[in-house]
């Protein structure tokens, strides 16, 4: 008998040391939940002496928010003899809260529990570095968002200089050509004049006519490039003023009043007979008018009609210049306004770069209005420009 009580004191005893040797926390609750026994080393990480907490109720070192839970594992582990883990804020004596994890079970003896064991380890460094893992990884995921958008935003730029660059290749293509076209016809008719002495008198002033036309030609396409450029960097200022929009239409109306008769073409207007003052650079309107009636008169054939209306519409004045002409099929319409461009099937009957009505949507721009175009082949085609009236606070 007394080797075995030898035994079982040497047990104990080395039951003892494994406990004071381990940093973490190994303690026995009895079924109430109160500590029986805790080990010195687990104890004194936070801050206690065993006697501290040998007979306090283990919720006592858990922080308030979590005792439901813990209650919770604990009648789990009175209900079955299955390991129960779970994690909580522990209260160290002095210092901040850490986490534990707790791996608990309950001791039975003739089905009755008659303690519950567990070991508490901390796990708040770990946690730390998880939180910290799942940071930086909303970080990484926001940086390769950034990254993503940045090699976007980089093939986006790219994409734009290869269109600026092809757009560029375009526009000297087609200026190239188009001056080609006149020069070519002034040189030649030119070099006819000077070597054929004996050309007829009428053969001469024909050619000397056609030579002349093309140099109007050539100086009206040098004229449109350098007023699309200057409107593009800024260089040309509109220069405002009140203008009765009326009186001004009138005067564009005299003005190609005699290309209209020599053509044969019905021209109507429809125009209020009270002024309407809007503010505006009138120069650049009456360019703007002449465009749009030269384009009208250009694709409208003998016998046809134009009608040009004039109307207040609350804030603004619409003008209309309506043309019964060859029309613009519904898939030109979106780029009558870009730079060289022409409609399918009228080469043959158009002179120009295409840069009139680019200008014409520039100014109106410029003016804070609007223009918008209807059309439909060989029925005629619409241009509509509103431009904002004079207001009682302006000027």
């Amino acid at each position: 008998m007394k080797n075995n009580s030898t035994k079982k004191n040497n047990f104990k005893n080395k039951f003892e040391i494994l406990l004071n040797v381990s940093e973490e926390l190994i303690f026995i609750l009895n079924p109430s939940g109160y500590f029986e026994v805790v080990n010195d080393s687990g104890a004194n990480k936070l801050g206690y002496n065993t006697t501290d907490l040998i007979g306090k109720h283990f919720t006592d070192l858990i922080d308030s928010s979590y005792v439901g839970s813990v209650s919770e594992s604990i009648n789990k582990l009175l209900n079955n003899d299955k390991m129960v883990t779970f994690q909580v804020s522990v209260l160290p004596k002095e210092e901040n809260n850490v986490i534990y994890e707790f791996n608990c079970r309950s001791i039975k003896e003739n089905s009755t529990i008659i303690n519950l064991i567990g070991i508490g380890r901390d796990i708040t460094q770990r946690i730390n570095d998880q939180n910290r893992i799942l940071e930086l990884d909303e970080k990484l995921n926001e940086a390769n968002r950034l990254i993503l958008i940045e090699r976007q935003r980089s093939t986006y730029s790219k994409s734009i200089l290869e269109e600026l660059n092809r757009l560029k290749n375009e526009f000297m293509s087609s200026i190239s050509h188009e001056m080609r076209t006149p020069l070519a016809s002034i040189i030649g008719f030119s070099e006819t004049i000077d070597t054929d002495i004996q050309m007829p008198v009428e053969m001469r002033k024909e050619f000397n006519k056609i030579i002349l036309n093309e140099g109007k030609r050539l100086a009206r396409l040098i004229n449109d490039v350098l007023n699309i450029t200057k409107l593009e960097s800024g260089e040309i200022k509109l220069e405002k003023k009140r203008v009765d929009i009326v009186k001004l239409i009138e005067k564009v109306i005299t003005e190609i009043k005699p290309i209209v008769i020599k053509k044969e073409i019905n021209l109507t207007t429809d125009l209020p007979d009270d002024e309407n003052i809007l503010i505006i650079d009138d120069d650049k309107v009456y360019q703007i008018l002449i465009e749009l009636l030269n384009n009208a008169i250009k694709f409208t054939p003998k016998g046809g009609r134009i009608t040009v209306i004039g109307q207040t519409l609350y804030k603004e004045f619409e003008i209309i210049i309506s043309d019964t002409g060859v029309g613009i099929a519904e898939k030109d319409i979106n780029f009558v306004f870009q730079k060289f461009y022409r409609a399918e099937g009228n080469e043959s009957e158009t002179e120009g770069a295409g840069l009139g009505l680019v200008f014409v949507k520039q100014i109106v721009d410029l003016h804070k209005g609007f223009i918008s175009i209807q059309s439909d082949v060989s029925k005629g085609t619409s241009f509509n420009i509103k431009l904002p009236l004079l207001l009682v606070n302006q000027l």
